[in-house]
């Protein structure tokens, strides 16, 4: 039982053979085999025939005895019964006799075997000795050699054993041809049953593997042509993705570059315009209504886009919220359709949704040889209009690919700036109005670059955010600052209280309570000595996100958090109500144009909004004593600008603490700071 089934197995894998590669193999064996069957056959074949001949021979040679022996007989009577003395007959006989007897002799055992029974050649050589004496003898002798010849022959028995001899050689070839018979048909049996095993081991296998081999490449050809297919319509697809947008169904960039290629290489009489569009505030919409909301005002804005161009003109949507609109009508008058376009909010999935777009654009002629260069300097110039604020525009002008290529550069430096120590804090006086006394300080940022010179914040700011580095430059400032502090207050100098700025991405970081937590322990100042000063924009993009949790946290903490540049943004007020705000800044903006009455009007309703509110307010850029003496009188508590003092590294704000932190200040007459200011 052990052995049957590996051999089953075995003849299963023989019979069902799958493998065109080990054909060859069997059919050598088949080939080999039957070239041995054949060549058995064969040699059995000549074997008989060969049996055959000699039996025949020596058949043929034994009858001739008789014969001869008759004829030997003959010539013995007449040589006996005349004088006649011609014995070449007889001497002709006698060699035949011998010669045939010779011959039948040969090789026959089972002749020697009767011989030696029979003595059949004693009975030979005795009556051939006997006939050749006839040459020599007299007639008297002859007759009676003769005699004895017949007497040999007949009475003696040498005619009955020739004869048996004779009959018995007929025998045996019988019985030879009959035993190479048989074994010729067990070789032609043998043949069979190869060619039958052949035909199960071999050919068998070899046809259902060739069969197999034929299905299976109908198979793949029918699975190729179904593939081909398949890939032609995922080429297709591939192709339409390749060349558009997946959610708005517009041109993307590959495709905006070709056409302006295209374009480029076409004589026109008109220049095209490039208008570079980007949503303002985009990621407050996904922040607050869903992205779902969002790339339905992705797909609305496209579709408002398009409607204010002809149909041979283009709008392409370049990236998450920026498209691309070219056409060969003058950009402003474009430019003014587009902003009336969505001007109205967008019915998003049930919602309203307001946006305002920004727009950088620029000529475009035959001249730029490079259409992405297009696209890269309508970027530049989309980039300055939202510098300028929500809802601008810009015209592209190579200061402004300059001003691009001096920022990236930057970039690429402000990481290794910021491990070197090159931005430091820089400090600013804030003064109490009531008293003149010092109140505080606001810490400044600005890089003393190797080759650059002095650099203020808004040359390196958008770099350090565009490189992502904007949080770790705020820290590094905060904990340098927070360590000047303690150093002056431990000198006796002053008991400082600064303002610390917060870049939007700063406010938003999920490990800003623990950093800034950890680093103000270390330093050793309080809870109270310590202010963050946020913008409007961050207000209007994080209040329901993680900005919004950190200033809450920071407010539970003690930190005081004041809104900053108030009055140039676009926070409505219900975010002064909705956070945890300690105070707010005016503006220069606002404070520049007093004592005239419309600015005072303003400076009024903020005052007051804010002392309901119960939130300090501390001017920014007072410069002449006339402004100071306003804002006193109208509320204001605390006042910063160049009037004052000017931003000072912390050696400078040092001796000035030694000179000032004790005493009234007063902004001096315009000649004075003209002087002090040289």
């Amino acid at each position: 039982m052990p052995l049957i089934r590996p051999t089953a197995l075995r003849l299963s894998k023989m019979f069902t053979q799958r493998r065109p590669e080990r054909l060859w193999v069997h059919s050598c064996v088949a080939l080999l085999t039957i070239l041995c069957l054949l060549a058995a056959t064969q040699s059995i074949n000549r074997t008989i025939i060969e049996r055959q001949m000699v039996a025949a021979t020596e058949i043929r040679a034994s009858q001739s005895q008789i014969m001869h022996a008759h004829e030997i007989i003959l010539i013995a009577d007449k040589l006996a019964i005349s004088d006649h003395s011609d014995v070449s007959h007889l001497n002709e006989a006698i060699a035949q006799l011998e010669n045939s007897y010779d011959i039948s002799m040969t090789d026959q055992r089972w002749l020697r075997s009767f011989d030696a029974a029979n003595s059949i050649s004693i009975m030979v050589q005795r009556f051939t000795d006997t006939a050749k004496r006839l040459d020599q003898a007299t007639p008297e002798q002859r007759r009676n050699l003769a005699k004895q010849l017949n007497e040999l022959y007949v009475e003696q028995g040498l005619q009955t054993h020739l004869t048996a001899a004779t009959a018995l050689m007929e025998q045996q070839a019988r019985n030879d041809t009959e035993r190479l018979s048989s074994l010729q048909r067990a070789i032609l049996i043998i043949s069979a049953i190869a060619l039958l095993a052949e035909a199960g081991f071999v050919f068998l296998p070899t046809h259902l593997a060739v069969q197999s081999t034929i299905q299976q490449l109908q198979r793949q050809t029918a699975t190729l042509r179904d593939s081909r297919s398949e890939l032609q319509q995922v080429n297709s697809k591939l192709e339409q993705i390749a060349h558009q947008d997946p959610l708005t169904g517009l041109p993307n960039r590959a495709h905006l570059a070709a056409y302006l290629e295209k374009m480029s290489k076409r004589k026109r009489t008109k220049e095209l315009s490039i208008l570079f569009i980007g949503l303002d505030n985009f990621k407050s919409v996904n922040n607050s209504a869903g992205h779902d909301c969002g790339d339905g005002l992705l797909i609305a804005v496209g579709q408002a886009l398009q409607s204010c161009i002809d149909e041979d003109h283009m709008v392409a949507r370049v990236g998450g919220d920026e498209f691309v609109v070219v056409t060969d009508e003058p950009a402003k008058e474009l430019i003014g359709r587009i902003h009336a376009s969505v001007t109205d909010p967008f019915d998003v999935k049930g919602r309203r949704i307001a946006i305002n777009v920004s727009i950088g654009y620029l000529e475009f002629n035959s001249k730029d040889a490079d259409p992405m260069g297009v696209i890269a300097n309508a970027a530049v110039a989309l980039h300055a209009a939202k510098s300028l604020g929500e809802n601008s525009t810009q015209l592209f002008t190579q200061s402004l690919r300059v001003d691009a290529n001096n920022l990236q550069l930057l970039q690429t430096e402000i990481d290794d700036a910021i491990k070197r120590g090159e931005i430091e804090p820089w400090f600013q006086p804030q003064i109490r109005l009531c008293d003149g006394r010092l109140h505080g300080v606001e810490v400044l940022a600005r890089w003393r670059h190797p080759t650059r010179g002095l650099l203020t914040p808004d040359r390196f700011i958008p770099a350090a955010e565009r490189a992502g580095l904007i949080i770790d430059m705020d820290h590094t400032i905060w904990r340098s600052a927070m360590a000047y502090a303690v150093l002056w207050q431990k000198e006796d100098l002053w008991r400082p209280c600064i303002s610390l700025n917060a870049a939007p991405d700063t406010i938003s970081d999920p490990y800003l309570i623990e950093r800034f937590l950890l680093e103000l322990q270390r330093s050793g100042l309080g809870v109270d000595q310590v202010n963050i000063e946020v913008l409007e924009t961050t207000l209007i993009n994080g209040a329901d996100d993680m900005a919004a949790i950190n200033i809450d946290s920071l407010s539970e903490c003690g930190i005081g958090i004041e809104l900053d540049d108030f009055g140039t943004g676009y926070a409505s007020l219900s975010k002064l109500t909705q956070l945890p705000l300690n105070g707010i800044k005016l503006d220069r903006s606002l404070v520049a144009p007093l004592p005239d009455a419309a600015a005072d009007s303003v400076i009024r309703a903020i005052l007051a909004l804010a002392s309901e509110l119960g939130l300090s307010v501390v001017a920014e850029g007072v410069e002449e004593d006339v402004q100071a003496q306003h804002l006193n009188d109208r509320g204001c508590a605390i006042a910063q600008g160049y009037g004052y003092a000017k931003p000072m590294p912390a050696a400078e704000f040092r001796a000035w603490l030694e000179k000032h932190a004790k005493t009234t200040l007063h902004i001096p007459p315009p000649d004075t700071q003209i002087i002090q200011h040289t």
